[in-house]
């Protein structure tokens, strides 16, 4: 049994949540307030008393099939890294556009890289990198159309992620020069761009959503080789001042 972590900041839903994923996994820990993604996933593993452990994030509701039985093996191999060194993430519905992938799924991630120094990526969690394992079965609905800026800035987070991965050198690294695996991650990156900027207006804070995605595909294009910029996007405040600055003019 591995430990399962659940990750919240000061979203309003947050303890609603909690107590829901409490009820399917009662030995579930929370980790709350921490700034920072990296520091709070650290967090996390400096908790954590296995070798593997879950992070469930506070916008997540895990669907009724999903358990948290899956332990990687240091015998499995993905590409040329142990099944128990990779960073293994489920697929998400987002209940805004009907998407279904990696963004906002569970994750189970080992401890000991976490717990290295120097971390300061745009998104550790995601990406296509060959120490990423990405399962297709669905763990959760990522209900992060709770509220205004919440939906705003999940949005423009993610597409301002999707956005840098179109030009994105060190991807080009990582899969080898592999133009087949390129072509296929730019056009599942293009689709998933074009729904997150087109699809949803009715659902609850859809406009929102669109909003942010919108905004955030042109952030992550314009600024694709500033890693400085980039890593703004994990500052809440400035995030905050964003958000307020976009309606403001609008």
């Amino acid at each position: 049994m591995l430990d399962v972590f659940f990750l919240s900041y000061n979203e309003p839903y947050a303890d609603q949540h909690f107590r829901l994923l409490l009820e399917r996994v009662p030995y579930a820990r929370r980790v709350h307030g921490v700034r920072g993604f990296y520091q709070a996933h650290r967090a996390c593993a400096e908790q954590s008393l296995t070798h593997n452990f879950y992070v469930v994030d506070a916008d997540a509701l895990i669907v009724d099939a999903f358990d948290f039985t899956f332990k990687p093996s240091k015998f499995n191999k993905w590409y040329d890294t142990n099944e128990s060194d990779c960073l293994c993430v489920w697929s998400s519905i987002n209940p805004v556009n009907g998407l279904i992938y990696g963004y906002g799924g569970v994750k189970l991630l080992p401890k000991l890289p976490l717990l290295k120094q120097g971390n300061d990526s745009v998104d550790f969690t995601t990406g296509f990198g060959l120490n990423i394992k990405v399962f297709n079965e669905i763990s959760n609905v990522t209900a992060f159309n709770q509220d205004p800026f919440s939906t705003w800035r999940s949005a423009f987070r993610e597409c301002t992620k999707l956005a840098i991965n179109l030009t994105n050198e060190e991807l080009k690294h990582k899969v080898k020069y592999d133009y087949s695996i390129l072509e296929k991650i730019y056009k599942d990156t293009n689709d998933r761009l074009d729904v997150w900027c087109t699809k949803g207006k009715d659902a609850p804070f859809g406009q929102f959503a669109l909003d942010g995605a919108r905004r955030g595909k042109e952030y992550g294009l314009q600024f694709a080789q500033d890693s400085n910029a980039l890593k703004l996007i994990n500052d809440y405040d400035w995030m905050t001042n964003e958000f307020n600055e976009f309606y403001r003019q609008q």
